[in-house]
């Protein structure tokens, strides 16, 4: 069985992460940047380029009009300053998109699959990155009732 990973955005600038990152600068966190992405994460058996190129052409996942898709996380070497990625996710993960990927599109060959909102933050190199983006995560980003989160690379 092989993991493959999915991570969608949208081509136009995201109005959710652009509402985020301002309310997060009046509450008075210094950071640079805060993106937004969906993420997908499924355990496949089989051909995992042919379901790659069936799974991106999927419009539930990627409206070709409105978003692109990478099969990695875009974490440029050559920047700055710090980029943190926290992963927030449902606790009854995608029980409900598996059933339709499985049932009503044919994607028989996907095992596991799990969603979640993956969040982008930037700092500054002098601070503690991974701590802010914790509790940013923790104050705005997630509702800890039926919500979790972790830290990725």
């Amino acid at each position: 069985m092989t993991t493959v990973e999915m991570f969608v955005s949208l081509k136009v600038p995201d109005n959710v992460a652009i509402t985020a990152f301002n309310a997060l600068k009046r509450m008075g966190y210094k950071f640079k940047k805060l993106e937004r992405t969906d993420y997908y994460k499924f355990d496949v058996k089989g051909d995992v380029e042919k379901f790659k190129e069936k799974i991106s052409n999927t419009d539930i996942l990627v409206n070709s009009n409105k978003n692109k898709f990478s099969f990695s996380i875009n974490n440029n070497k050559k920047i700055n300053f710090q980029k943190i990625n926290v992963l927030v996710q449902d606790i009854d993960n995608g029980a409900g998109l598996l059933l339709t990927l499985k049932e009503r599109l044919g994607f028989t060959n996907i095992k596991k699959l799990e969603k979640g909102i993956l969040w982008t933050m930037c700092f500054d190199k002098k601070v503690n990155g991974k701590k802010i983006a914790v509790d940013i995560t923790k104050n705005l980003l997630m509702n800890e009732n039926y919500q979790k989160y972790r830290v990725v690379k």
